[in-house]
């Protein structure tokens, strides 16, 4: 009986958790209160806290279970990819297909919306699961010979990957806008978005550049 009820518990927590995830993503941290998430989960507030003690304990773990499930992928990602543009490619599509939440939103909400000591957490969540397995790709790659050493090109480890990241975060909105029907920055509006090239696009402009003709030399 009582691994029964354990079972119930657990899986009434993921069913908040997914649901809260998907509310505050889509509306926001403000607009979402306890309230709509326990009716949009078919449970009461008082079953709600429960499980968290309040609106941002919930958030936190909605944070935990992102990055839980992105630094899972990405380590798959490595284990099965030994050609470092390779697994930038796969990187850069796990990120644009899995997330197509608008991830200004929550950088938004991270800044505006959570206690400093929450921020502190999520971005000790988002480091981890995001930009230090990044990092390790990139130093990878230098490391075999596959990416030019930062020396040489002044480009670190950690910097490329912050580049990387900004240009998904911002092919992100753009999709967003575009499925929101507005206009995205550069006026563009798919009506389908092929992530799968979308990546490779990415991953080119990165690693070659737009130019046709070698640097000059010095």
């Amino acid at each position: 009986m009582a691994a029964t009820k354990s079972n119930t518990s657990q899986e009434t927590r993921a069913i908040i958790i997914r649901t809260a995830k998907e509310l505050f993503m889509k509306l926001g941290y403000r607009a979402v209160s306890t309230r709509l998430i326990a009716e949009a989960c078919g449970v009461t507030q008082p079953a709600l806290y429960h499980h968290f003690k309040d609106k941002q304990a919930l958030y936190l773990d909605v944070m935990r279970s992102v990055c839980d499930g992105t630094r899972s992928a990405l380590d798959r990602i490595t284990g099965d990819e030994s050609d470092t543009r390779n697994r930038l490619y796969r990187f850069t599509a796990y990120m644009l297909s899995s997330h197509p939440e608008d991830l200004s939103r929550m950088f938004h909400d991270i800044r505006h919306e959570l206690a400093p000591e929450s921020q502190r957490i999520v971005y000790e969540l988002w480091r981890s699961a995001y930009l230090e397995p990044l990092i390790d790709l990139f130093e990878e790659g230098q490391r075999i010979g596959q990416l030019r050493n930062a020396t040489q090109f002044g480009m670190t480890p950690e910097k490329s990957a912050r580049l990387l990241l900004g240009m998904i975060n911002q092919s992100l909105a753009n999709a967003q806008a575009a499925i929101k029907g507005t206009p995205s920055p550069s006026g563009e509006q798919p009506a389908t978005i092929d992530w799968e090239a979308q990546s490779r696009m990415l991953i080119d402009v990165l690693l070659y550049g737009l130019s046709a003709a070698p640097p000059p030399s010095e």
